[in-house]
Formats: structure tokens, C-alpha cells, sequence
């Protein structure tokens, strides 16, 4: 079945694999770019990720596998490897072969999660994800991890999403009843759209006729982070901030997870948590059926309103290697 989309399923980038709360002395299995990977933390609190079969007869290290010390242990023959991949030890004191090694990818770990840098070149990392600001605030709630999907996509068309603005009012008019664009602010491997958009608040300002203008601005990261930043001013102040994460899996679906936070609004601030969660990912919801079976149109015929789509669209073409078919 020929691909939906004309460039790579896997572009280069940061991508998230796991909670770092997840990640102690437990061996954990994540499938990525159609492989399949191993993470583990050793006693000196690296975060480490591998391939997840050994390289002497193919034992899968997240089955069995065990963190000795800051040493990765296969299960089937005990082989030892350390944090570079290299095989250190193997039992009985035999000899280690040439090449036995694991590759060892590379990793960062920021705003409580351990992210992979993939590049089929491979190539080495020339950028980072920031640390969020709201991250450590003492105004802001915790990130509160939300809803996770797993859509038959691309990463490119998941982050469209938050350039379409015309879809906002037809789609999610529970909670958008229309949205202007400020453009785009671009840095390298970094975007950010800013907005004005008319919110609907609890699904009650379209029937009230209130119509409550705020900003949303969505950094983005990469092809696999968007941080969206909404902020009210009008009747009601409110902050939020939503991270979304995406992780190719394979060459048709994408893991979606998602991080909610707030500016603390006293005893109202769970309460405001809660519904911004549950709308949020109800509007995800509301995507999903037209994500997972759109066709992406290289020269779509666009209005004057439908926002800077093609813009976004020439800065996501450096994500993508040599190899790579590029987007139009």
C-alpha cells in the first residue's frame, strides 16, 4: 500500500520515549521508527537508550535484561554492555568479539521526559529542546499528564493542525468560535505561531453571544513537540500551557501523548485543570477520524484565511534527510 504521504515517515529530531519517572532500575521496551529500542537508567542516573537485541544471538534486552550498576545485562548469556554500547564483559571470562556492540543512541532528558534524537543519516544532534519556564515556576501547577492516541499519520500533519485556523471554528466550535493569525516566528529548527482566538468559554459563550478574545501561541520543536501556550485576559484571566509529544512508531502510526499545566487560580485551579484537560482531548478526538483518512495535498488550493500552511510547510522541510523524498 503506497505511503499517503511524499516524504519520510520518520523525520529527524527529538522525539520522547518515556516518562522519566518510568525510567529506574527497570528495563522498559519502546518501539520507534519501526525498531524496536531499550531504555534504562543506571546507578549514575543517565538515562540510556539501545538497540533492543544483543549483537551475539539476538536476545531481546527488555525481556529479561537488568541494569547492573551503570552495565546493561543481557538476559540469555549475560553480556554486559555499558553506556556506549560496548560489550565490557562476558561470562566466564571469555574473550569479547570485534564489534559487539549495541548502538547506543543519543539522548536528552527535559521537562520530566527522556527524549531520542533520530536522524537516518545519522547524524549527530545540532539543536536541543528548551527547558519550559512553566516547568518550574511556582505559580504553575505541575504537568499532569493527559490523554495518549495512537493515529495513522505523519508528525508533519499533526503540527499543521495548529497552523489550520479555519478548521478551528468549524471543527472544535465548543471551544473556538473563530481564530486570526499573527504569523510565524521561525529560528532554525524552532517555530512559533501566535494567534488571537475567540474562545468559547465552557461551551457557553457561543449561545450567551460572548465572544472572549485571548492568544494562543504554539512553539514548536522540532516535528516531534509543540508546546501551546493560551492565555485569556478578558472577564476571566487564565494561562495554560499543553505539550504535545509525537513518536513515529512505524510507517503509518503515531503515539500522541499529552502534558497539561496552569497558572494556579486558588481553589478553582483543579477544577480549571480538569476541564481544560477533558476539552483538550476532545478536540484531539474531534481530529483524529479526518487525520486518519485525509490525503495530504502537496499544493492544496488555499483561501486567504486558511493560515500560513505553506510557510510552515517550507520550514518543516529541513527535518528531513538525504534520503528522504522532501515535501513539497
Amino acid at each position: 500500500m503506497p505511503s499517503r504521504f511524499p516524504f519520510t515517515p520518520f523525520p529527524r529530531g527529538w522525539y520522547r520515549l518515556a516518562d522519566s519517572r518510568e525510567l529506574g532500575r527497570v528495563v522498559l521496551n519502546v518501539r520507534a521508527f519501526d525498531q524496536e529500542l531499550v531504555l534504562a537508567r543506571g546507578t549514575d542516573g543517565v538515562a540510556r537508550v539501545f538497540d533492543a537485541h544483543c549483537p551475539h544471538l539476538g536476545a531481546h534486552l527488555g525481556h529479561g535484561g537488568k541494569v547492573v550498576g551503570n552495565l546493561l545485562e543481557c538476559p540469555f548469556h549475560g553480556w554486559r554492555f555499558d553506556g556506549e554500547g560496548q560489550c565490557v564483559a562476558v561470562p566466564l571470562g571469555g574473550k569479547i568479539p570485534a564489534r559487539a556492540n549495541l548502538r547506543a543512541w543519543p539522548v536528552c532528558e527535559v521537562n520530566g521526559v527522556v527524549m531520542v534524537w533520530f536522524d537516518a543519516d545519522g547524524a549527530e544532534p545540532d539543536w536541543v529542546v528548551p527547558k519550559l519556564p512553566e516547568w518550574s515556576l511556582p505559580d504553575w501547577t505541575a504537568f499532569r499528564a493527559a490523554k495518549r492516541w495512537t493515529i495513522r499519520t505523519h508528525p508533519q500533519e499533526l503540527i499543521e493542525n495548529g497552523i489550520d485556523l479555519t478548521h478551528f471554528s468549524h471543527v472544535h466550535h465548543q471551544q473556538t468560535m473563530g481564530a486570526e493569525s499573527l504569523g510565524l516566528e521561525i529560528d532554525g529548527p524552532h517555530l512559533i505561531h501566535r494567534t488571537i482566538q475567540h474562545h468559547n468559554i465552557f461551551g457557553i459563550g457561543e449561545r450567551l453571544g460572548w465572544k472572549i478574545k485571548g492568544t494562543l501561541d504554539v512553539a514548536c520543536h522540532g516535528l516531534g513537540c509543540a508546546v501551546n501556550r493560551a492565555s485569556i485576559r478578558e472577564m476571566i484571566s487564565l494561562d495554560y500551557c499543553v505539550i504535545f509529544y509525537f513518536l513515529p512508531i512505524n510507517g503509518e502510526q503515531v503515539a500522541v501523548h499529552s502534558y497539561y499545566a496552569m497558572r494556579r487560580k486558588g481553589l478553582l485551579t483543579l477544577l480549571l485543570l480538569h476541564h481544560a484537560m477533558k476539552s483538550g482531548s476532545h478536540t484531539i478526538d474531534q481530529d483524529v477520524p479526518i487525520w486518519e483518512n485525509k490525503l495530504y495535498r502537496p499544493t492544496p488550493r488555499l483561501s486567504d484565511v486558511d493560515g500560513p500552511v505553506m510557510q510552515y510547510r517550507k520550514w518543516a522541510r529541513q527535518f528531513y534527510g538525504s534520503g528522504a523524498m522532501e515535501p513539497a
